[in-house]
Parts: structure tokens; C-alpha cells; sequence
């Protein structure tokens, strides 16, 4: 299948929509912009029925099946609290320290989201708990303060997604719990040593790349500045072709998909212009590009992008890597069944009895 250069850039991108229904705007958007993925928020979901359409639909206007994403965590980040039962937080499971909880709770992930047309869920997230209760919005997102256990509980949880139809994506690459700043709002700076983070942070990535069980095969960079790669640049990691390529490519040999946390984020915005990050990011290694929040800057990354690569800062043999990587990926994806209420139901109904079993055991271990 040959592509256009429109096409081709079109797959860098894993874009945001507006709304709950593909109105003229959206579908405008999509045809021109041909993402490779879409990502769901709250403000896109009202009820099963309508995110299962909404799916559809965009499958609809985007030619080469896109993936399509969302940050399915449980606890704090919960996008289908709006249409269902609340999912227990990664904090909860690790108050048990039982990985079946972790394996279930996946499980049951994977089966709402593939009924409901999604693909790729961003999670888990594989921060170290350094800091418990630092302010820098990973409170009770994380499995725990040790890579053993993270590993082993994030893992688990990788293997409920992975084995039932639903691709999972680590975060946040190379690993955020040692930062007091919310890079939602500014750039935090991470003062790790390479040592240390290849002995914590990056162990529980390692361990997931050789998993036989099941291989971690897609990472969200972190927008943090690393000195102990990057001196005092303030580059984001997500920008950094020392991290992407020289750490996560060549070093640790991962042959997966590298994906940017969203570049609309304040750790980006505050310390660069939009379109130079766009092609930093590409030139650094990432494959996809995450732009959540606004149509206008999907478009303006799409141009930067067309751009970069007729200017010649972005090679060929560059695109063509990440787009072998997409396609291998997508490759992976399961193709969405027909939404199935009752079906749905079923998975709701092992979600609320799973809360029950886990708060149980907590309540057992407060008593005890």
C-alpha cells in the first residue's frame, strides 16, 4: 500500500476530538489530518452505546485503521467513570500486594474497552513511588516504591490488557516518581543518576521488554528534563534523542513504540514553541505524537511535520522506521466486535465484584 507524505505524517499523530459525536468540524479534521491513532477523554463518552458508535464512526473517516487510546488507570484517572462503574486505583491493588487482583483488574479492562472500540489503553503507569505524597499528580497511580513489586503488580495488570485484546503502554518513560512538579503545568526536573535509574526507575522496563509472558511493547516518554543525560539543557525527555534513541533504542534494545506524552502539556508549552516540539520530538525517535486538546494544533502539527520532512530535518529512513513500528503495532491491535450490552454488563457486574473481593482483603488487613 503506498501512502502520501500527507498519510505517511498522518500516522505520526495520536489526536484528541471535541466531542461526543463526529460532527462536521471532527470529520473535517480527520479526513485532512489522517491520524494513525485517536485518544478518548471524559468529554467524549456519554453512555456504552454512544462510545461504541463513536468508534465506529471515527474508523469511518480515518483510511488506514487507526489505533484508538485511552488512560484507563482506575483511581484518579478513570475516563469511563462517567458511563460506569469507578475502577479501584493502582494504590488499592497495591495495598493487597496481590498480583491476581492486578491480572483481573486488566482482564476486565481489556474486555470493556475492546467492546467498546478501543485498542490501546495507557496504562500502567511504572513510576516509582519515591516520594509518596510529593504533589506531582502520580498519588495512588503508582504500584509501588520497589521495582520488584511494581514490576510484578504492573505486569500482571499489563498481562489481563494484553492477553485479552488490548495493547497496554508503559509511562512514564524513563520513569517520573522522583519529580515534585506536575508536568501537566511546568517541566519537572528529574536529579537521577544513570545508575540509579538503571538499577530502579528503568529495572521495572527492562524486566517488562524480556517479560515471556507478556512483552511491554509500547512506552510513554515522559516531559521531564533528565540532567544525568542532557546536563543542564532542560530538555524533556520526550525531545531528547539522548533518551529516546541513544537510552531506550540502542541501550535497552526496545523494539516497540515510543509515543510522547501530550505535547500540549505546560512542560512543553512553557519552555518551547508547539512546532518546534513537534519535530524535536520526531527527530528525537518518538513514532506518535500525542496532541489531545485542540484542533488547531493537530493541523499546525501535521504542517510542521509535512514541513520538517520537505525541508529534510526529518529523514526519510526516520519516517519510514516509525511507520514499520505503527504498522507492526497496529498489526497487533484486535479489531473491534459489535458492541454487546449484555456482554458489557457481564464485565460490569465481575468490576463490582472484584471491588468487593479487594475491599474485603483490605478491610481483613486493617483488622489484623
Amino acid at each position: 500500500m503506498s501512502f502520501t507524505l500527507d498519510q505517511k505524517v498522518g500516522q505520526f499523530l495520536f489526536v484528541g476530538i471535541p466531542g461526543k459525536t463526529i460532527d462536521p468540524e471532527t470529520q473535517q479534521l480527520l479526513k485532512t489530518v489522517q491520524p494513525g491513532g485517536v485518544i478518548l477523554f471524559a468529554r467524549n463518552l456519554e453512555s456504552p452505546q454512544q462510545m461504541a458508535e463513536l468508534t465506529t464512526d471515527i474508523r469511518r473517516f480515518v483510511k488506514i485503521t487507526p489505533l484508538i487510546g485511552i488512560d484507563q488507570e482506575g483511581g484518579r484517572v478513570d475516563r469511563l467513570r462517567t458511563i460506569t462503574e469507578p475502577m479501584p486505583s493502582a494504590q488499592e491493588i497495591r495495598a493487597t500486594g496481590d498480583a491476581k487482583f492486578a491480572y483481573d483488574l486488566g482482564h476486565i479492562t481489556a474486555d470493556m474497552l475492546r467492546l467498546l472500540g478501543v485498542n490501546i489503553n495507557f496504562a500502567p503507569v511504572l513510576d516509582l513511588a519515591v516520594v509518596e505524597d510529593q504533589d506531582n499528580a502520580l498519588q495512588d497511580r503508582w504500584f509501588g516504591s520497589h521495582p520488584l513489586k511494581v514490576g510484578r503488580l504492573a505486569g500482571a495488570y499489563m498481562e489481563g490488557l494484553q492477553n485479552h485484546g488490548i495493547l497496554g503502554c508503559g509511562k512514564h518513560f524513563p520513569g517520573l516518581g522522583d519529580s515534585n512538579v506536575d508536568s501537566h503545568h511546568k517541566l519537572p526536573v528529574v536529579q537521577r543518576s544513570e545508575a540509579q535509574l538503571m538499577a530502579e526507575d528503568l529495572r521495572v522496563y527492562i524486566d517488562l521488554f524480556g517479560s515471556l509472558n507478556t512483552k511491554l511493547q509500547s512506552v510513554m516518554v515522559a516531559h521531564a528534563a533528565y540532567p544525568t543525560f542532557d546536563g543542564n539543557a532542560g530538555i524533556p525527555a520526550s525531545l531528547s534523542p539522548n533518551i529516546v534513541t541513544d537510552l531506550l533504542r540502542k541501550k535497552l534494545e526496545f523494539q516497540g513504540l515510543a509515543i510522547s506524552d501530550d505535547l500540549e502539556m505546560g512542560a512543553i508549552t512553557t519552555t518551547r514553541t508547539f512546532r518546534d516540539a513537534v519535530v524535536q520530538a520526531m527527530v528525537a525517535g518518538e513514532d506518535m505524537l500525542l496532541v489531545c486538546n485542540t484542533p488547531a494544533r493537530i493541523i499546525e502539527a501535521h504542517e510542521a511535520l509535512v514541513k520538517a520532512v520537505s525541508e529534510g530535518k526529518l529523514s526519510k529512513n526516520r519516517m519510514e522506521t516509525s511507520i514499520n513500528r505503527i504498522a507492526k503495532i497496529k498489526a497487533r491491535a484486535t479489531a473491534a466486535p459489535i458492541f454487546d450490552s449484555i456482554a458489557f454488563q457481564r464485565a460490569v457486574d465481575r468490576l463490582i465484584a472484584l471491588k468487593h473481593t479487594i475491599s474485603v482483603q483490605l478491610a481483613r488487613e486493617n483488622h489484623s
